[in-house]
C-alpha cells in the first residue's frame, strides 16, 4: 500500500543516501543485518552503538547517529564517507525523514501487532530501495 505521507519520506533517504553519500569517497561498514532497536552508549573510548548483543565503535556521536538510522532499517552494511565533517547534515535529514515516517504510521491508529507489521513492510521498502555496501 503506498501513502503519499510515507513516500516523499522513503525517497528522500534513498536521495540522501544516493546522492550525498555514494557521490563521494566512502568505506563499508558491516551491521546487524535484521531490523533492531540500536541503541548509542557513551564509554571512555567514545561512544558504541549497540544493535542487539553486537557493539561498534564510533569516534563520533555523529557516526553514531548516522549508522543507527541504517541499523534500525536493518541494512546488513551501509557505506559511510570518509569526510565525517559531512555526517552532521547527513544525519539530521536522515533522522528527520525516518521520525516523519513513524508519525504518519501513528497517525493511522493501528494495534500494535498491525503497527508493527507496517512499520517491517516501510522499511523493507525502504531497503530495497538502497544498495547495500
Amino acid at each position: 500500500m503506498r501513502d503519499p505521507g510515507i513516500d516523499p519520506e522513503i525517497e528522500r533517504i534513498r536521495q540522501i543516501y544516493h546522492e550525498d553519500v555514494l557521490t563521494h569517497r566512502c568505506r563499508d561498514v558491516i551491521l546487524l543485518g535484521r531490523k533492531c532497536a540500536p541503541q548509542i552508549l557513551y564509554t571512555f573510548l567514545g561512544f558504541e552503538l549497540k544493535m542487539g548483543s553486537t557493539r561498534l565503535s564510533c569516534p563520533d556521536m555523529s557516526t553514531a547517529r548516522y549508522l543507527k538510522v541504517f541499523a534500525e532499517l536493518g541494512m546488513k552494511k551501509v557505506n559511510i564517507p570518509y569526510d565525517l565533517s559531512r555526517l552532521p547534515l547527513l544525519v539530521t535529514g536522515l533522522e528527520h525523514s525516518l521520525h516523519r515516517i513513524k508519525e504518519h504510521l501513528l497517525e493511522r491508529d493501528l494495534n500494535s501487532t498491525r503497527h508493527a507489521a507496517a512499520l517491517r513492510r516501510i522499511y523493507a521498502r525502504i531497503r530495497s530501495r538502497l544498495p547495500e555496501g
